[in-house]
Parts: C-alpha cells; sequence; structure tokens
C-alpha cells in the first residue's frame, strides 16, 4: 500500500510542478471565471456549466493536495 500511495503522490507533485500543465489549468480557469462574470441574466445554463467546470478544476487541485498529504501522513506515521 505504501508503494502506491507513493507513487500516487509523485505523480501529484509532478503534475502540481509542472508549468505546462499549471499554465493551462489557469488558462482554463480564467476563461470560465470569465464566461461565468459575463453571462447574462439569460444564459443560466452558460453559467452553470462554467461554475461546473469550475468546481471540477477546484476538485482535481484538492485530490492532488490531498494524494500529496496522504504521503506525508504516511511518512509521519512511518518514522514513529
Amino acid at each position: 500500500m505504501s508503494t502506491s500511495v507513493r507513487v500516487k503522490a509523485d505523480d501529484a507533485k509532478r503534475l502540481k510542478e509542472d508549468t505546462a500543465f499549471t499554465q493551462f489549468f489557469e488558462e482554463v480557469r480564467q476563461a470560465q471565471m470569465s464566461i461565468f462574470a459575463s453571462s447574462t441574466k439569460e444564459q443560466s445554463e452558460v453559467r452553470e456549466e462554467a461554475h461546473a467546470i469550475l468546481r471540477a478544476l477546484n476538485a482535481v487541485e484538492v485530490y492532488l493536495d490531498a494524494v500529496i498529504a496522504a504521503e506525508t501522513l504516511l511518512d509521519r506515521k512511518q518514522r514513529k
């Protein structure tokens, strides 16, 4: 189990440190925020879709952070 935690954590760290990935991620986020902010009252479907995409992006970031944190917890448990 500890091996899979470490492999996933390494992958998550690599993604978070990859400038191309983070740049594309941020560009998508900015585009969706712009769509959300500039949508009219009548464009509720467009606004809801942009909001859903923003929530998904946040969920990906939270997941990557959780995978990295799992490795940190594993390290602390193994030191005891």
